[in-house]
Order: C-alpha cells, then sequence, then structure tokens
C-alpha cells in the first residue's frame, strides 16, 4: 500500500454492517460526511434475529429515507397488532387468552397521537438489505462486505484500523478521526479494555427459522407471535414461541412461502446444543402439529443477557448497539436502541468533526444521555421474559417445580367451566395480561424515554410531567408529551401553502431549530439555529396540537436539537438576554 493512502484520514470509519452501522452509514451521508464501513460478512443476516421496530426508530427511517419501503416490506397491520398464548395449535390445543399489542387494535389511535411514524414488524434479514442498499446509494465505494476489522488502535492525532479482506487475505490500514464500533458487541468493547456490568449467561436460547404452512392451521392467524405454555412441558420458557416472518404480503396467501421463527429455551433433559432433527423434533412437538411439514432454513443458540459497557467512549472510538448494551428480546428494545443510539452520537460527531477541541465535551453527552436507556432497557426486556413464567403460567397453576401431572390437573381447572377455581383462574389470566403491558403496550417505554442530563434548567422535578415515578422510574403505560428539556419534540400535523408536514419533518439535521410563534420571530445571527414560525402569518397548527403541548405562551419559543430531543424552552426575552449564542454554546457543552 503507497504511503500516501495511508495517510489519508477518514472522518468516520464504521465497524460493523448490521443495522445499527449501516444506520450510522447513511445518517452521516445524507449530512456529507464521507465515511468507510467494513462488515465481515459477505452478505447480510441470514438470521431474522429482531423484528419489532418501534416508532422512534421508524422516525429515524424517516430522516434516512427508507421508511416507505419498510412498512411496504413489513406485517400487514392486522397481523402486527395481536398476540396470543395457546397450550398448542394442535387438536387437542387450546387458547389460553389474546390480546391487541404493540400499537394495533386498541391502541392504534393512541399511538398515531405519539408520531407521524407507526410501529411495524419487519425482521431483519428484510430489513437489513434494505438498509444496505440505502446506504450504497449514498456512500457507493463506502460500504466493504467480506471486510473483517483485526484491530483498531487509538493514536495520539487518529485512529489505525487494521482490516483484512477476507476474500484475497489482503491487509490493508486505514486512519480515522473518529471510529464507530457497532460489531454485535464481539470483540472491541472488550479489546479496548472496557468491562461488562449487568446479568450475564441466565440461560441458553434457540433460534429456528423454518418454512412451514402454518397460517391455515392456527386457530387465529391474525396472532404475529404465539406464545406456547404447554403444562406438560413445564410452561412457557420450556415451551417456547413462535411468530410469523412473511415474506409480505406473499404468505398471506401462499401456505409454501410462509416463514416462522420458533424459539425455545434449552432445559436440563436437552442436549446442551441442538442439531437440525433435534430443534425440528422440539419445534413440532411444541407447536403440537406432528405431520406439519416443516423446512429448516437457519437454526442458532443464545444466551439471554441484560449487560451494558461501563463506558461507550475508548478516545476516538464509540460503542453503538450491542457493543454497548446487550438487550434481551423480549420487548423488541435491542435494535431500537442501538439505532436511537446512532441517531444520538451521529449529529454530535458531526459538530465535533468541523472543530474537535470545541465540541469535545458534547461527544462525552453520548453516554451520558444514553447509558441509562440501555441499561433501563435491558432490565425492563430481563422483566419481560421472566413474566410470562411468572404472571402468565402462574395464573394457570403451571411450576417448573411441580410434576407435569400436577401441571396438567392445574391446567384442566383454568379450562374447565365448571371447576370452582376457574373464576379465579379466569380474573388471574386478565389480569397477568395487563401485567405483560411491559412488553405489549409500553409507549413509555418505547417513545417515552428521555433524557434527564439534557434538562437544562431542572424543569421536570420529580416525575418529568409524569413520565417517572419520584423514585426515577420510568412509567410504561403512557407517554406523557412534554416539552421539558431533554423530552422529544410532541407531534403535531403543519399546513403551509397547501402542503401538511409532520412538525419533525421541519427539522434540520445538521443545526438546531427554534419554533416561535408567528408574529413574535427573533433575530438569532448564529447559524446553528433556524426559526420556524408557527402560527397565522406562519405554519398553521392544523389541530392546535403543537399549541396545546408546546409548553410556552406566546412569546416564548421550544428550541429542538437536530435528533429531535428538546434542548432549550422559555421566554425568547430571557434567551436575548442572556445572548443566543451564550445558549447555544451551553447546551453544546462548548469548550472556550
Amino acid at each position: 500500500m503507497a504511503q500516501d493512502e495511508l495517510e489519508i484520514v477518514e472522518p468516520v470509519i464504521i465497524v460493523g454492517g448490521g443495522p445499527i452501522g449501516l444506520t450510522c452509514s447513511i445518517l452521516l451521508s445524507i449530512r456529507g460526511v464521507p465515511n468507510k464501513l467494513y462488515e465481515r460478512h459477505a452478505s447480510t443476516s441470514i438470521h431474522p434475529k429482531a423484528c419489532g421496530i418501534n416508532q422512534r426508530t421508524t422516525e429515524v427511517f424517516r430522516v434516512m429515507g427508507v421508511e416507505d419501503e419498510v412498512y411496504a416490506h413489513a406485517t400487514p397491520a392486522e397481523i402486527a397488532g395481536r398476540t396470543a398464548w395457546y397450550t398448542s395449535l394442535g387438536n387437542e390445543g387450546r387458547e389460553v387468552i389474546s390480546r391487541d399489542a404493540w400499537g394495533g387494535g386498541q391502541y392504534e389511535a393512541e399511538y398515531a397521537a405519539y408520531s407521524p411514524s407507526r410501529y411495524c414488524i419487519l425482521p431483519q434479514i428484510r430489513l437489513e438489505p434494505i438498509l444496505k442498499r440505502r446506504a450504497i446509494k449514498l456512500n457507493p465505494t463506502g460500504i466493504h462486505s467480506y471486510h473483517e476489522v483485526l484491530a483498531v488502535d487509538n493514536r495520539r492525532d487518529f485512529t489505525e484500523v487494521t482490516v483484512q479482506n477476507r476474500e484475497t487475505n489482503k491487509i490493508i490500514r486505514r486512519r480515522a478521526r473518529y471510529v464507530i464500533i457497532a460489531d454485535g458487541g464481539r470483540q472491541f468493547t472488550d479489546k479496548l479494555g472496557i468491562n461488562w456490568d449487568g446479568e450475564a449467561n441466565l440461560t441458553t436460547m434457540i433460534s429456528t427459522h423454518i418454512r412451514a404452512p402454518i397460517r391455515p392451521l392456527h386457530p387465529d392467524n391474525r396472532n404475529f407471535m404465539t406464545w406456547f405454555t404447554n403444562p406438560a412441558m413445564g410452561g412457557s420458557t420450556r415451551t417456547g414461541y413462535l411468530y410469523q416472518l412473511g415474506p409480505w404480503p406473499e404468505a398471506v396467501t401462499n401456505p409454501k412461502a410462509e416463514e416462522w421463527m420458533f424459539v425455545c429455551g434449552i432445559t436440563e433433559d436437552d442436549p446442551q446444543a441442538f442439531d437440525e432433527e433435534t430443534a425440528l423434533a422440539r419445534a413440532k412437538k411444541t407447536i403440537g402439529i406432528p405431520d406439519l411439514e416443516i423446512e429448516l432454513l437457519s437454526l442458532t443458540h443464545w444466551t439471554v443477557n441484560a449487560i451494558y459497557a461501563s463506558k461507550w467512549r475508548a478516545d476516538r472510538c464509540f460503542l453503538l448497539g450491542d457493543s454497548a448494551h446487550r438487550i434481551p428480546p423480549w420487548g423488541a428494545l435491542g435494535m431500537n436502541t442501538g439505532i436511537q443510539d446512532a441517531q444520538n452520537l451521529i449529529w454530535k460527531l458531526c459538530l465535533a468533526l468541523k472543530d474537535p477541541q470545541k465540541y469535545d465535551a458534547l461527544l462525552d453527552t453520548y453516554y451520558t444521555e444514553r447509558a441509562e436507556v440501555g441499561k433501563r432497557v435491558g432490565q425492563t426486556s430481563l422483566q419481560n421474559m421472566r413474566s410470562h413464567s411468572g404472571h402468565i403460567d402462574a395464573a394457570i397453576g403451571i411450576n417448573t417445580n411441580q410434576t407435569s401431572e400436577q401441571n396438567i390437573a392445574a391446567a384442566k381447572s383454568f379450562f374447565d367451566p365448571e371447576h370452582p377455581d376457574y373464576a379465579r383462574k379466569r380474573t388471574l389470566i386478565e389480569a397477568a395480561s395487563h401485567e405483560l403491558d411491559t412488553e405489549f403496550k409500553a409507549p413509555g417505554y418505547e417513545v417515552g424515554w428521555f433524557y434527564p442530563s439534557a434538562d437544562v434548567n431542572s424543569e421536570g422535578g420529580a416525575t418529568h410531567g409524569g413520565q417517572q415515578l419520584p423514585d426515577g422510574t420510568l412509567v410504561h403505560h403512557t407517554y406523557y408529551i412534554s416539552t421539558i428539556p431533554g423530552h422529544h419534540l410532541p407531534h403535531a400535523w403543519l399546513a403551509h401553502d397547501g402542503k401538511t408536514v409532520a412538525i419533525r419533518d421541519l427539522l434540520n439535521q445538521d443545526i438546531f431549530t427554534l419554533f416561535v410563534e408567528a408574529g413574535n420571530v427573533p433575530k438569532i445571527a448564529d447559524d446553528r439555529v433556524q426559526v420556524i414560525a408557527i402560527g397565522s402569518r406562519g405554519w398553521h397548527d392544523v389541530n392546535g396540537t403543537w399549541k396545546q403541548h408546546r409548553g410556552v405562551d406566546a412569546t416564548g419559543g421550544v428550541l429542538i436539537r437536530p435528533d429531535g430531543i428538546v434542548a432549550w424552552r422559555g421566554e425568547l426575552a430571557s434567551a436575548e438576554q442572556i445572548g443566543w449564542t451564550h445558549l447555544l454554546d451551553t447546551l453544546l457543552k462548548v469548550v472556550a
């Protein structure tokens, strides 16, 4: 390699080409920042992995220009918003309970008020190609598959990245001003000397990606996810769960095309590793249809972890996604949290690229703001996993400490209307379903999270508008819309010159946006902010939603960061007295 090639310093190098790495590349590219991404695999994911995409993530996809394509391939809404529990799907199987979930059914109108984007379900095997196509379109020479990063070394003035082309075995070295580690936590968190905290290696699970004509045999194929709790097998985790993978819309009418994911825990009676025969036998046993024709597409073993890195920055290197936090899948918060990590970091990184010394302290706020979110969702997801046995199984009377005969007897009383325990257990199962709102109806977790450290004037107090309890616990069942600094920009529809847009569509991805009342527009001599007027001579507040939620009167303003987070709100006269440049410097942690 020529010496001058080595001396070229890339603005950003990204390690890992999964959803998080690709998101980072796209967010950099739409801002005009050159970047190189290296992914060790030759193709996108061959295993479905993550599938639930919440509204804060689809908002990011909206910015990235892929939202509509994601929706086009996503699970149909009438399926995506339902879940149910069964003992099995066979002739002897019984439905335990079913419910709406993830913003579907009875929750649709509520969720629509939170965002212009909607909750959707699309497995990673179908999401990654969409993201990769977009990343390549924006950055044709910067996306490198089948290239493995071997080493990342922070030097005084740059970070050196050693990469191997896995096709030719050629070793290349690149220099970068900043490096994003999004390798799924495979190695670089440890290589950078960063420790992990939390609960690790809790149980081993298997995920079996199959093709099988299950929809025509399912008692209610509207359910995206079917949870099994077979009393003879010891309950929920031991029995497993099943969810639909599409491809859509083909799978609606073509049973031969149907793909599903079957997931279960490995018990003490199972082999420690499942082969194809064992995995398919376990799936058939749980599903309860012995003659079901199943084709195995992929199989993976994984362990349940709820862990987080002790720091997310090592000099010029930043950890994102599973490299910073490993989150159990119950609640579908893992990939979402990683993509939202990217949304938080990238705009800050772009400022630091312009003036590293001036904005270096701003980069430290990435960890300050995101670490608590990562830790909380890990604990929440772990609680969700335990709740299936702690609530659903308990309501039926199933317990892993009981014999199969005892569990079967308990289930009989649950399904027998003549049994003395029937009414009590039915009341318990309804209560158990609501206890699982933390997984199935949790807008507080999905869209209501906020950054307490960004509350510059301590306006939130103990409860931050109701979004948390006085002890700091995030309220899961409701999203309390607010413009308290650190919270999300409230959703509102605005109209001007015959065009209707969501208020967040007016945000600039590089600078702050100040929303004010028309007729009270300040003159700000600082190019780090744009001003948008809402009112009779500006954008029309279509439903009055902005006025309802803005939290200031006509002489005030609400300042929004590029990532959609409220940075400041207050009287314009107060900001002018302080000085807009001084206020912006304070918010951006500017180092003189």
